[in-house]
């Protein structure tokens, strides 16, 4: 698991740019504001460089497709899984040879309709572990949210299965998927709750208990 600061000087933008296919030059320019375009490229490019030291392929060369329900892959080495997610300019991306995975991080934030939120996507056993510490509840909702986020990215399930579909504990920091559209996943399914920055919190959903996880961060200068 890499992470990444996405803030970067206009040098070092237009040097990543150069590593992006056509199509995702363009993608970028269909961000309405100047950072966000950055933040665009260089998580894009670093992407591709990442992949590129993983599958020994240049970053230029590196070809991305979109599984049917949309999960991203590697065409030129379909056995490198990856999955990526950013947040107010800070980027995680996770990569794995053994199983699918998927990763989530969020920016604890305000939310002003934090209640509806909270009626809208957890279940009612979720949503007990409020009552207990009401104090928290914009840090607990986004650890929910990430952990739901993070199983239906590794499942590739994207939106079709909708996160008050999904049902989750998380007692003493030990997170469990209790049911999955009202049925219990079979698969050996571990998460991981990641703790990246100050007021950002996240989930890791990959397979294998014995699974080594190394968490490393990634420098815009190397």
């Amino acid at each position: 698991m890499w992470t990444l600061n996405l803030n970067a000087s206009l040098a070092q933008v237009e040097r990543m740019r150069s590593v992006l296919s056509p199509e995702e030059i363009k993608r970028a320019s269909y961000f309405k504001f100047e950072h966000l375009q950055h933040n665009y490229i260089v998580s894009r490019a670093s992407l591709r460089l990442l992949l590129s030291v993983y599958s020994n392929v240049g970053p230029e060369e590196i070809h991305l497709r979109l599984h049917r329900k949309g999960k991203p892959y590697l065409l030129n080495d379909s056995s490198l899984h990856f999955n990526i997610s950013d947040s107010n300019g800070i980027c995680a991306y996770a990569f794995s040879r053994d199983a699918e995975l998927g990763i989530d991080i969020e920016k604890i934030r305000d939310l002003p309709d934090i209640d509806q939120l909270i009626e809208k996507n957890l279940t009612t056993k979720e949503k007990k572990y409020f009552q207990k510490d009401p104090g928290n509840k914009l840090s607990r909702f986004f650890q929910f949210w990430t952990m739901k986020e993070s199983y239906l990215k590794a499942i590739g399930e994207g939106m079709r299965l909708t996160p008050e579909n999904l049902e989750f504990s998380l007692d003493d920091g030990d997170i469990k998927l209790l049911s999955a559209n009202g049925a219990y996943d079979p698969s050996d399914w571990q998460f991981k709750g990641l703790s990246l920055e100050d007021n950002f919190t996240g989930t890791l959903t990959y397979l294998g208990k014995d699974t080594l996880i190394r968490e490393l961060s990634l420098d815009l200068e190397l």
